[in-house]
């Protein structure tokens, strides 16, 4: 059976949760690590995962194509595909109130990728379960971005501080507080349903683990310097400026 395949393939590569939607094998990626505290957003402290997954999504594009795909398209984050619907409509995960994808066994701390295909597989079914709808998410977010009548993405603290130029006062305090100079997690770490996790088997996503900067480790570095130090996290994206700025908004009072 063609699933049954793909499916057993996945594992060797570390790909545990896989699902089928319409023209696409839809993947998930836990990167959870149990008991560890930094000052970046835990999905940003490991290799970039657009790099992991993609090449665990190309190795899987190969095997679709020994099975008679003629067309394949990996596809991790970028561009103009829905991962979240995807997953979804793959029947891996139901949505959270704070927009999130959840999961049984990995939370909503996992990132997406799929392969888009053109053979002819049966779908999966969408899960019929929900959120708890305890509403932690919403009562807890700093900048109030999450509502019960959906998301304002300008006022969600992890786009804030990716923002390249000067922030408000209000939103240097929103950092201060939280005290990430990359992302906010609070949504993530307030949900029931993620507790008790376990760290992800996924090696790429422990080793190489930066947890916590200083004004220091990022002042003192050229732009080049930055990229060659850092460029393989996701959170080098945006260059040193917006870690810069929120580093020194942290740590003003030990400057």
């Amino acid at each position: 059976m063609m699933k049954e395949k793909i499916r057993e393939f996945a594992k060797t590569l570390g790909i545990n949760k896989i699902g089928f939607s319409k023209n696409s094998v839809v993947a998930l990626f836990p990167y959870y690590v149990k008991g560890e505290s930094g000052n970046l957003s835990m999905y940003a402290r490991s290799i970039d995962y657009h790099t992991v997954a993609g090449e665990k999504l190309e190795k899987l594009s190969e095997l679709l194509v020994d099975l008679g795909a003629t067309e394949v398209l990996v596809h991790v984050d970028k561009g103009g595909l829905d991962d979240r619907k995807a997953a979804f409509e793959a029947g891996l995960g139901f949505f959270g109130k704070n927009g999130m994808l959840i999961c049984e066994e990995y939370g909503s701390y996992f990132f997406i990728g799929q392969v888009v295909h053109n053979l002819e597989i049966q779908c999966d079914t969408p899960l019929e379960e929900s959120c708890l709808n305890c509403g932690a998410c919403i009562k807890n977010c700093p900048g109030r971005a999450l509502s019960e009548d959906g998301f304002e993405i300008e006022r969600c603290l992890s786009e804030i501080s990716q923002r390249k130029g000067q922030l408000t006062e209000a939103e240097k305090r929103m950092i201060k507080q939280r005290g990430l100079c990359w992302g906010c997690d609070v949504c993530q770490e307030v949900c029931p349903h993620n507790s008790g996790l376990e760290t992800t088997a996924i090696p790429e996503f422990l080793s190489d683990r930066v947890t916590e900067l200083k004004p220091q480790d990022v002042e003192s570095l050229s732009n080049r310097e930055f990229k060659e130090k850092y460029g393989k996290y996701a959170f080098s994206w945006r260059g040193k400026a917006p870690l810069e700025r929120n580093l020194k908004v942290i740590f003003e009072d030990t400057l």
